[in-house]
């Protein structure tokens, strides 16, 4: 499900695809109508935010003038005709274009919002599967396949250090009523952890950050050129149709064309992927794409890391991968400028 703030700046690009700042504030908001968004839908989220005050009223500007930049800028000054938000229905395949509102049903935006997360992913879809397009189901816990006795020996330390030695001396055989009661007990504990549940966990990240690095380099040794480049597609989200990308970074505003994947290859061609293992506060692996841009005859680096973790806490639910980018993504061969940026006015929201 989508968070309070996904969701705020979902709508709020939407609402300024249609905002205009010389009229009245906050009427210029409450009056609106999106075509394609109930207003019951937009409102109670969006209206609030208006008044001075608000936390919300800053990051509602940035998002207003980004939709208005997209208005001036692509659709050429007109307003839209309709507005789909897709709410909860997010992309389920990461070859997907990444579409949080579509435009007259030919344009697609994304709305990424001081985020460096670009794909959330299974491990086993990312590792051993490259990506490929399909559901990883019926398989142990990431931890249990690359690191079953760092993982076995945690849950011990933990087990033992709560004294609940009554649950099951096999992590694997933990109930979801076990789990919930593990869990609850790891917040409610006084004081900090001890050091050799610290050791143990330590452990535990050095063994699936190596283990995952060391089984994605084997993939990706006997991959074929094709699937590497399709693997940094999808990475990356370099999609079958182009889309654009709205949001912001700190204070600036982040205004990308992202290209598809034919415009990417008659322009790039990646050279080399290499993945390491990180020691971080939880498994990571890092990666760094090489690519050569043939246009200007230099080559680009494009590099970040994934976050392999619990999804609902520590030994809670599958293990889920989060790939995150350090480089700007303006930097990001085939992420271009949206437009020659145009300076708006928002003097009427000050």
């Amino acid at each position: 499900m989508a968070s309070n703030k996904t969701r705020f700046t979902e709508l709020a690009t939407a609402v300024g695809l249609l905002y205009e700042p010389e009229c009245p504030w906050p009427s210029s908001i409450e009056e609106l109508t999106i075509p394609g968004i109930a207003d019951e839908v937009w409102k109670p989220v969006i209206v609030p935010a208006t008044a001075t005050g608000n936390p919300n009223r800053d990051l509602l500007l940035r998002a207003l003038d980004n939709g208005r930049a997209f208005r001036l800028q692509v659709l050429r000054g007109r307003p839209p005709d309709s507005v789909e938000w897709s709410a909860t229905s997010k992309n389920v395949w990461p070859s997907d274009v990444p579409r949080d509102l579509t435009v007259d049903g030919v344009y697609f935006i994304q709305a990424k919002y001081d985020s460096n997360c670009i794909l959330n992913t299974s491990p086993a879809t990312l590792v051993d599967d490259l990506l490929a397009d399909g559901r990883t189901s019926g398989r142990l816990s990431w931890f249990d396949e690359v690191a079953p006795q760092a993982l076995q020996h945690y849950y011990v330390v933990v087990r033992d250090d709560l004294g609940l030695t009554e649950l099951p001396r096999l992590e694997r055989d933990l109930s979801k009523d076990q789990r919930f009661r593990l869990k609850t007990a790891m917040r409610e504990r006084a004081g900090a952890i001890s050091n050799r549940e610290h050791d143990a966990y330590r452990e535990l990240c050095a063994a699936v950050s190596e283990e995952t690095a060391r089984r994605w380099r084997r993939r990706l040794d006997a991959a074929t050129d094709a699937l590497r480049t399709h693997l940094l597609f999808r990475m990356l989200r370099i999609a079958g149709g182009p889309y654009w990308l709205l949001g912001t970074k700190g204070q600036h505003p982040v205004r990308l064309a992202v290209n598809d994947t034919r415009a990417w290859r008659e322009r790039f061609s990646l050279r080399k992927f290499v993945v390491t293992a990180s020691k971080a506060g939880q498994p990571q692996v890092d990666w760094r794409a090489e690519i050569l841009d043939r246009r200007h005859r230099e080559r680009r680096l494009v590099e970040g890391y994934c976050e392999i973790r619990w999804s609902h806490g520590k030994l809670q639910g599958h293990p889920e991968c989060k790939v995150q980018v350090t480089t700007p993504l303006d930097d990001i061969p085939g992420y271009d400028q949206m437009a020659k940026d145009h300076q708006q006015s928002t003097s009427c929201l000050d």
